[in-house]
């Protein structure tokens, strides 16, 4: 998203159901990080026109937005990472030693996604 002349990533978005003509349907909420504006951005799919639209939204206008398409949430990403305590998705393990004197006597294996959420997998004592 951009605004005061800089970039920066949504907060949270909603996925919204599909309509008649309209599919793909997303609304990209953020904060400017600059004035602090709320900013809602709603993209979607037209296929009368076959194209790509999107449309940005301000202050009043984003509050609007957000509580006209508050019932066609099919999900959040928010809930999404929320919801998903365990590692879930693409995952990548970490191997850390435990030392005791200089010693390795144990060795934990985690099992991490990209959210930041960590599980423990196996401890082995050496």
């Amino acid at each position: 998203m951009r605004h005061c002349n800089s970039v920066f990533s949504a907060e949270d978005i909603w996925f919204l159901l599909d309509k008649d003509n309209y599919t793909n349907r997303r609304i990209y909420l953020a904060n400017c990080p600059i004035c602090n504006k709320k900013i809602a951005l709603l993209s979607f799919f037209d296929k009368n026109t076959n194209s790509f639209i999107e449309q940005y939204f301000y202050s009043g206008g984003a509050t609007r937005i957000k509580e006209k398409y508050k019932k066609d949430i099919i999900s959040t990403m928010l809930g999404f990472k929320y919801k998903y305590k365990a590692p879930s998705g693409f995952k990548y393990g970490i191997n850390k030693e435990i030392k005791k004197n200089g010693k390795i006597i144990a060795l934990k294996q985690y099992a991490c996604d990209f959210s930041g959420n960590k599980a423990l997998v196996k401890k082995i004592d050496v």
